[in-house]
């Protein structure tokens, strides 16, 4: 960002900035580069980078140029499964599986496959063409993002039958009854 000058909002602080640069990265970044995106010192950003990755909400990758940090995927997931629980009732989730079912079985009837490995291997075919092969590995992309959307939905109906179970009002904390407390 040395070519513009950062915009950030008079009331956000340096912890906030380095924490919105380092969760909003696809590709681990070092702890330079996030400081001067998030215009603050190195030190600054190492203290902040830290505390992410001692939350869990980073998580650190050793690159050839040191340590560098990336959003914690195991945190983003489960973001996305109480994102998905909060936002959606049973119904529409059910729904999306559904749909989300549908496609795959009609991509395993137009490549006449079983599995996503199968279509996978198939892009080693001797009679595919070049945009054959391309239009496959675009079903193949799709493919697996929908198998982590149907892994997410799964999830956030489990997540949405515990609570139901456990009698909580909301995914925020709230309860309706106590849970039993030790000693």
């Amino acid at each position: 960002m040395s070519e513009k000058e950062p915009i950030w909002p008079d009331n956000m602080d340096a912890g906030e900035r380095v924490r919105h640069v380092a969760l909003t990265r696809t590709e681990p970044q070092n702890a330079g580069w996030i400081a001067d995106e998030a215009a603050v010192s190195r030190d600054t950003a190492v203290k902040y980078l830290t505390r992410m990755v001692e939350q869990g909400d980073l998580e650190v990758v050793e690159t050839r140029n040191g340590d560098a940090y990336k959003p914690d995927s195991v945190t983003q997931f489960l973001g996305e499964v109480r994102q998905l629980a909060e936002e959606h009732t049973l119904d529409e989730l059910t729904r999306e599986l559904n749909a989300i079912g549908d496609e795959i079985d009609a991509w395993k009837d137009d490549y006449e496959v079983e599995s996503l490995a199968a279509l996978r291997q198939s892009i080693g075919r001797d009679d595919l063409a070049g945009d054959e092969r391309r239009e496959r590995l675009g079903v193949i992309e799709e493919w697996a993002y929908n198998v982590e959307v149907r892994e997410a939905i799964q999830l956030a109906i489990s997540l949405k039958n515990s609570l139901t179970t456990l009698d909580a009002d909301s995914l925020s904390g709230e309860s309706s009854a106590t849970l039993p407390q030790e000693g």
